[in-house]
């Protein structure tokens, strides 16, 4: 209950107490919850402690005053610290007496932090109180940073040690948008690099006698029979549409930080050009697309969703057994953090280039092919100023990052129509660093590890007009985890 009591005498054994104001009073905690909202309105004659929770955790500190304390058994204390002025709730009194028990500090509520890398903060200068105060708190957050506490009974002052050049010497809380950025922004940006050149990896798949089918409008000679007819073949002046679902699991060590689980999800669908004729034996074709992206992180007590969309368009080119194929997106995302301090939104903007090329080595009439390939892209991601839940204000640069995925892929095409493959590559990243700021103090930069991927999967035809994939993918290093993708694509008429 709320109260103001004055001129009485409390025992409390039990429950919860949310003290507005007490004057002249005796009181007496046994057992419960005492939450004190203000230390300045909270006047005991006479203050004893036999056990209990004493909270004066109210957002502001303050000087809890009696005129006199008894300390007669184990109470449990929650205070405020101002580290920046190196100020704490203090128990004061001209008249300490001790009988038995302890007052253990067992929660600080940092509202600021220090620009030092240490702080002493003064609990009590009472010679009797000294002795009789310690803490099982070992660690302790400030809005920006993580500090090791420990208490000092020669001088009544509690020590405060942290701040550090890499994540774990700052609160979890505070790295919620840099994580965000690297893993929901950035990516987001290369899986869709991916599912924009899906169509033209599952083309390349074909042998380039099915390819020159589809560029003539023929259908393949009796003669050739280790070929496999693809329908889509005979449909190459018309339109054809596509969708595609995805989902990762993995567990991602963010340099500089520390390890982040990371689900990502959705959806991307498009439209898709005919064969077009450039000349000198080149042919292209234009697929505009859109896709749905979602995502979730979790790490120390922290969970971030994420929710966005993509529009962009790719082109592809193909000679004899060489292509290559050149993309462009804008995409967004809004997201949502839940950390110790409660829900905080922020948004970003995220765009992209990216090019992939490669060349089909065929043996045995095609029925092997042997693909080395490499993929070059570039990524924008900005994070827009916010607020945190904490108060403080985050502010960054744009993350610019530059991609390189040297791969190879083994393909069979065999007799049932069915065409499995195998790929395998490694992915590193420059110039990938975030760039935050919290108020006026920067965050580590966080990056990407180097990784490998390597996967398997199967391509199907189905009747006239439907073409089908399935593969999935593991990767090792600085990603560590699962995709699955599938996707059709469909004939459209006219």
């Amino acid at each position: 209950f709320n109260d103001e009591v004055s001129g009485f005498d409390i025992t409390q054994e039990s429950g919860t107490v949310n003290m507005e104001k007490l004057t002249d009073s005796d009181y007496t905690l046994q057992d419960g919850n005492l939450n004190v909202k203000d230390e300045t309105n909270f006047n005991a004659e006479n203050f004893t402690l036999e056990g209990g929770n004493l909270n004066l955790a109210n957002g502001k500190t303050g000087e809890l005053n009696a005129d006199k304390y008894d300390l007669q058994g184990n109470v449990n204390l929650a205070v405020d610290v101002d580290l920046a002025n190196e100020e704490m709730d203090r128990l004061t009194s001209e008249n300490f007496n001790y009988t038995d028990g302890n007052i253990n500090v067992n929660k600080f509520n940092l509202f600021s932090d220090t620009s030092k890398s240490s702080a002493r903060v003064n609990f009590t200068e009472d010679s009797t109180l000294k002795e009789h105060v310690s803490t099982d708190v070992t660690n302790v957050y400030g809005p920006i940073y993580n500090y090791a506490v420990s208490y000092d009974p020669e001088t009544g002052d509690f020590l405060f040690n942290g701040g550090g050049s890499h994540s774990r010497g700052y609160n979890p809380a505070i790295m919620a948008s840099p994580i965000a950025a690297q893993l929901g922004g950035y990516l987001t940006q290369l899986n869709s690099y991916d599912e924009a050149f899906r169509n033209m990896d599952m083309y390349m798949l074909m042998t380039k006698a099915q390819r020159n089918a589809l560029k003539f409008k023929n259908k393949y000679a009796s003669a050739d029979s280790n070929l496999i007819y693809d329908p889509i073949i005979a449909q190459n002046e018309k339109y054809t549409g596509w969708v595609r679902p995805y989902t990762t699991f993995e567990r991602v060590p963010l340099k500089n930080a520390q390890r982040v689980s990371n689900v990502a999800y959705g959806m991307f669908s498009g439209v898709e050009s005919p064969m077009y004729d450039l000349g000198h034996g080149w042919d292209g074709i234009v697929s505009v697309y859109a896709g749905y992206n979602g995502s979730h992180q979790a790490y120390d007590g922290v969970g971030i969703y994420q929710n966005g969309a993509t529009l962009g368009i790719v082109g592809m080119a193909y000679k004899d057994n060489f292509f290559t194929g050149l993309t462009a997106n804008i995409s967004s995302n809004i997201g949502e953090a839940n950390t110790m301090y409660g829900n905080e939104d922020f948004t970003m903007l995220m765009s992209g280039v990216a090019s992939k090329t490669g060349y089909n080595f065929e043996f045995k009439e095609g029925k092997y092919i042997i693909q080395p390939n490499m993929l070059l892209s570039y990524s924008f991601v900005n994070t827009f100023d916010y607020t945190n839940a904490a108060g403080i204000r985050m502010t960054s640069d744009p993350l610019h990052a530059i991609q390189v995925e040297p791969g190879v892929k083994f393909i069979a095409n065999l007799n049932n129509g069915w065409q499995p493959y195998m790929g395998v590559s490694f992915i590193y990243n420059i110039i990938d660093k975030t760039q935050f700021m919290a108020n006026d103090v920067s965050l580590p930069e966080l990056s990407i590890k180097p990784f490998v991927k390597y996967g398997i999967g199967i391509r199907k035809s189905w009747g006239e007009r439907l073409v089908g994939y399935l593969q999935s993918y593991i990767t090792n290093g600085g990603r560590n985890g699962i995709g699955i993708q599938t996707g059709l694509r469909i004939y459209l008429d006219e």
